[in-house]
C-alpha cells in the first residue's frame, strides 16, 4: 500500500521521477526503450516502474525485459523479478542453463512477459490492446557492488501474420515468442486455394545452432526456458530446417510460437563437442502458410484411384484377350507329338501317386536317392532328371510358401500395426514432434494420422498385389492337367506365384504402418517384405529348372527369419564387431550355397564325399595337371563366380565403410543376387536357343524404366531416418505432384508398378517352353 501511494506521487522527471530511501529500496518510474544502469549490493533493492507519458499505452505486444550484468556470480546472483496485475515472473544472472557435458552460464537475458491475450482480445481485439506497465525489481545477496542495466522495451512484431516472412535472433538466454491468430482468408480466391484452419511453420536459418521450436496455448505462463519448453504444445529440435502442421482444433483461439536456442548442439547432432557461449546467437526465418484444403485431398485421392482402376480394366482386359488369343490350353489333348514317348506314364510315377504327398516321405524313397547319383554323373542334365516327383506333390510343395507368408503377415503384421498406432497416439498427446521423421511441408494429417498422404501412396502395392493374384488364379483355372504337367513345359507351382502376390500387399501394408510414424527403429517393417520378394523371385527363377531339389518353404522363412534378426540388430549395433561377424556369416553362406547349386544339391559333406572328390583329383590329374582347372559344369561354374565375386565385393565394402542403413544394404544383397540371378536365366535361354516372347520383353522394358526412375526418386529423399530428427529436417522440401505427394510417394506408386511387372515377367518367362517335352528342356 506504502508503495502505490509512492509511485503515485512520483509523476515527473520523464526519465527518473523521484528517488526515495525507504528501508533501503530505491524505487524509479522510468520510461520504455531507454537502458538503465546502476550497482546494486545486499543493502539495497532497485524497483523499476515503466511507464510512457501516461499511465496506460496502446501497444501491439507485451513488454520484454532485458537485464545484464558483468560481475554477478553464481554464489552471490542478481535476482530479477517482473511483476504483473495477475502474473509474477523470476530469474537470476548468471542464467544457468543445462548442456550435455555439465552447464554453461550467461550474463544477459531476455524474456518477454506474459499477458491474458483472451481478454485483451475480448476488449480490444488482436492488432491492439491496453497494457498495463510492469513493475521490474532487482536484488542480491553479494557484500560488493553487482552492476546491472535493465532495459523493458517491445518485440519488433508479435501478431504475426500468414504468408509473411519474419526475420528474428535468439540465444539461449534471449528466447522469443509470438502469437498467430487463425485468421480469415484475404479474397475467395485465397479461400478456394488454401486452408486457413490447417497451417503451416516453417523455419529456416543459415547457422546450424541447435534450436528448440514450440506451439503453446495461449494461456500464462509461457515455457520459454531451455527445461521447461517442453512441458506444454508441440515441439520439436531443428537445424536448418524445422517446421509442423498446426490445426485449429487443436489452438482455437490461436497459438504461440516459441524458439529457444540450446547451449550445445546434443540435442540436434548427438555430438559432444562443446560450444562456446558467446557464438549461440541464432538467425531464423520463419513463415507462416495456410495448408492444402480438403478438396485438394479428395482431388488426390480420387485421381489416384481412378488411375489405379483404369490401370486394372485396360491391362486386365488387354491381358486377358491376348492370353485368349495365344495361349495354348497346358493339357494332353494339345501336345504336340516331338517323337518322344510321352503317352504313357512309368510304373514308378504310377506307384508315386499312390504314395503320401508328405514330401519328407517321399524325398526319402530309394528312387530319389538314386537321381541323386545320377545327376552327378550328366555333364548336361534335362528336367527329365529334375521334375520326378508326382505334380500333385510339386503343387502342395508350393503352395507351402503361400501358407507361409499368410502365417508371417498375420503374426507380424498386427503387433506391427498396433505398434505404429500406439506411437501416433503417443505423439499426438505428448506433442514430442521427433517422435516420428516427416516430410513437414508435405505432411498432411487426416483423421488422427499427421501424414496421411504418406500412408495412402502404398495403396498401389495393395491394389497390384491383388490385381496379380487375379492374374495368378485366372492363369491356374486354364491350367489342370497334370499328366501334361509330368511331361511338358516348366512345372506351374502357382503356390509361390500366390505367396508373391500376397507378399506384394503386405509391403504395402507395412510400408504404410511405417509412414504412421517413421523413425529408425520401425524402419525394419518398411523393408521386411521386400526381404520376402527378392527371395521368392530367386527361389521361382531357380524352381523353373530345378523343381525337384528347390529349397522347401520351411528353409526359405527360416533364412528370412535370420535376416530380419540381423536386420534389427545392424539397426541397434552398427559396430565394428557386428560387421565382421556379418562379414563372415555373408561369406559362409556364399560358400554353402555355391557348393549346393553346383552340384545341384547333391553334395553332402561326409566321408564319401571327400573320398570321391580325391579320387576326381587324382584321375583329372593324372589325364592332365590342368585339367583340376576345368569345371565340370561351365555355365554353372561361371554364374556362380561371377555371384561369389559380386558377394565378396560387397562384403569387403561393408567391412571398410559400415553402411549405416543396414537394412537397405541387406535389400541390396538380396536384390542384386536376384538381379544377377534372372540375367544368367535369360542370356542361358538365348545360349541353349530357347527365346523370351515379345510380351514378356514389355513387361520387363515397363520394370526396368520404373525401378530405375523409381530410385532416382527414391535416392531424391525427404527424410533420413539414419540421423537425427533434426538433421532429418534438413532434407524436408515441397510437395511434387498434384499438391499432395512429394518424391518419396512417387517412389511407392513407381516400385509397386516395378514390382507388379517384374512378377509378370516371371509368370510368362518361360512361355515358350509350355508344350516342349522335359527331355528337350536343359538345366542350368
Amino acid at each position: 500500500m506504502l508503495i502505490s501511494i509512492v509511485l503515485g506521487l512520483l509523476s515527473y522527471p520523464p526519465i527518473i521521477s523521484a528517488l526515495l530511501f525507504l528501508n533501503n529500496t530505491l524505487i524509479f518510474r522510468v520510461n520504455y526503450s531507454t537502458p538503465h544502469s546502476g550497482s546494486i549490493d545486499n543493502n539495497v533493492e532497485y524497483i523499476y516502474e515503466f511507464f510512457n507519458e501516461g499511465s496506460s499505452v496502446k501497444i501491439k505486444g507485451p513488454p520484454r525485459v532485458t537485464v545484464i550484468t558483468s560481475n554477478a556470480t553464481i554464489e552471490t546472483p542478481l535476482m530479477v523479478t517482473t511483476r504483473q496485475p495477475k502474473q509474477l515472473l523470476s530469474w537470476k544472472l548468471p542464467l544457468s542453463v543445462e548442456t550435455v557435458r555439465g552447464e554453461e552460464f550467461y550474463m544477459n537475458t531476455s524474456r518477454t512477459l506474459c499477458y491474458d491475450i483472451l481478454r485483451h482480445t475480448k476488449l480490444n481485439g488482436y492488432k491492439e490492446f491496453e497494457h498495463e506497465n510492469p513493475i521490474v525489481s532487482l536484488a542480491t545477496s553479494s557484500n560488493s557492488s553487482v552492476d546491472f542495466t535493465v532495459t523493458v522495451d517491445f518485440p519488433k512484431y508479435f501478431h504475426l501474420e500468414h504468408s509473411t516472412t519474419y526475420s528474428i535472433e535468439i540465444s539461449p538466454s534471449e528466447p522469443q515468442y509470438f502469437f498467430y491468430n487463425f485468421s480469415l482468408p484475404n479474397n475467395l480466391t485465397d479461400a478456394r486455394q488454401s486452408n486457413f484452419d490447417t497451417v503451416i511453420l516453417e523455419v529456416l536459418s543459415t547457422d546450424n545452432i541447435c534450436t528448440v521450436v514450440s506451439i503453446q496455448n495461449v494461456s500464462c505462463p509461457v515455457f520459454d526456458l531451455n527445461q521447461d519448453i517442453t512441458f506444454r504444445g508441440f515441439y520439436e529440435t531443428f537445424t536448418t530446417k524445422g517446421g509442423m502442421t498446426i490445426p485449429k482444433y487443436k489452438f482455437p483461439y490461436g497459438f504461440y510460437i516459441v524458439f529457444v536456442a540450446k547451449a550445445d548442439d546434443y540435442a540436434c547432432t548427438r555430438d559432444y563437442t562443446p560450444s562456446v557461449p558467446g557464438d549461440r546467437v541464432k538467425k531464423l526465418d520463419l513463415l507462416i502458410k495456410p495448408s492444402i484444403t480438403y478438396n485438394d485431398y479428395v482431388y488426390a485421392v480420387m485421381i489416384t484411384l481412378s488411375a489405379v482402376g483404369g490401370f486394372y480394366i485396360i491391362f486386365g482386359l488387354s491381358f486377358f484377350l491376348f492370353s485368349r488369343r495365344y495361349y495354348v490350353p497346358r493339357q494332353m489333348e494339345y501336345a504336340v507329338d516331338n517323337g518322344t514317348a510321352t503317352a504313357s506314364l512309368n510304373s514308378s510315377n504310377t506307384n508315386l501317386d499312390s504314395q503320401s504327398l508328405d514330401e519328407t516321405d517321399y524325398d526319402h524313397i530309394h528312387e530319389i536317392q538314386t537321381d541323386r547319383e545320377m545327376r552327378l554323373c550328366r555333364s548336361q542334365p534335362y528336367l527329365t532328371d529334375l521334375a520326378r516327383k508326382p505334380p500333385r506333390v510339386l503343387v502342395k510343395k508350393s503352395y507351402l510358401y503361400l501358407y507361409n507368408v499368410l502365417t508371417v503377415a498375420l503374426f507380424y503384421g498386427l503387433p506391427v500395426i498396433q505398434l505404429v498406432i500406439t506411437y501416433q497416439k503417443v505423439l499426438n498427446e505428448t506433442g514430442e514432434q521427433d517422435l516420428c521423421y516427416y516430410n513437414f511441408l508435405c505432411a498432411h494429417p487426416l483423421g488422427f494420422l499427421s501424414d496421411f498422404n504418406h500412408v495412402f501412396s502404398n495403396i498401389g502395392y495393395v491394389l497390384l498385389g491383388i490385381l496379380f493374384l487375379i492374374i495368378t488364379y485366372n492363369r491356374e483355372l486354364t491350367h489342370k492337367d497334370q499328366d501334361f504337367d509330368r511331361h511338358y513345359g516348366i512345372p506351374q507351382h502357382y503356390g509361390l506365384f500366390y505367396a508373391m502376390g500376397v507378399a506384394l500387399i503386405m509391403e504395402g501394408v507395412l510400408s504404410g504402418s511405417y509412414h504412421v510414424c517413421p523413425s529408425q527403429t520401425n524402419f525394419q517393417f518398411d523393408t521386411s517384405f521386400m526381404y520376402v520378394m527378392a527371395v521368392l523371385c530367386m527361389i521361382k527363377l531357380y524352381q523353373n529348372r530345378h523343381p525337384d531339389i528347390n529349397a522347401n518353404a520351411y528353409s526359405t522363412f527360416g533364412v528370412l527369419a535370420i535376416a530380419i534378426v540381423l536386420g534389427m540388430i545392424g539397426i541397434f549395433e552398427n559396430t565394428e564387431e557386428f560387421w565382421i561377424f556379418f562379414v563372415i556369416l555373408h561369406i559362409i553362406t556364399c560358400f554353402y550355397l555355391t557348393i549346393k547349386i553346383y552340384y545341384m544339391g547333391c553334395w553332402k559333406l561326409n566321408y564319401a564325399a571327400m573320398q570321391r572328390i580325391g579320387h576326381i583329383l587324382r584321375h583329372d590329374f593324372w589325364s592332365g595337371p590342368l585339367n583340376i582347372l576345368q569345371p565340370c559344369y561351365k555355365a554353372r561354374f561361371a554364374i556362380l563366380l561371377i555371384g561369389n565375386l559380386f558377394n565378396w565385393g560387397l562384403a569387403t565394402y561393408a567391412l571398410i565403410y559400415h553402411p549405416k542403413n543396414f537394412a537397405v544394404f541387406l535389400l541390396l544383397i538380396f536384390m542384386s543376387n536376384t538381379l544377377l540371378y534372372f540375367f544368367f536365366y535369360i542370356f542361358m535361354k538365348y545360349l541353349h536357343t530357347e527365346r523370351v516372347r515379345i510380351l514378356t520383353w514389355l513387361f520387363l522394358f515397363v520394370s526396368t524404366v520404373c525401378a530405375v526412375t523409381a530410385m532416382y526418386f527414391f535416392l531424391q529423399k525427404a527424410i533420413s531416418w539414419s540421423r537425427t530428427p533434426a538433421q532429418s529436417r534438413t532434407y524436408n522440401m515441397e510437395c511434387k505432384l498434384l499438391r499432395f505427394y512429394d518424391y518419396h510417394d512417387i517412389w511407392h506408386f513407381l516400385s509397386a508398378i516395378g514390382m507388379f511387372f517384374t512378377f509378370m515377367v516371371l509368370l510368362t518367362l518361360d512361355d515358350d517352353l509350355s508344350h516342349t517335352h522335359h527331355a528337350q528342356i536343359p538345366v542350368f
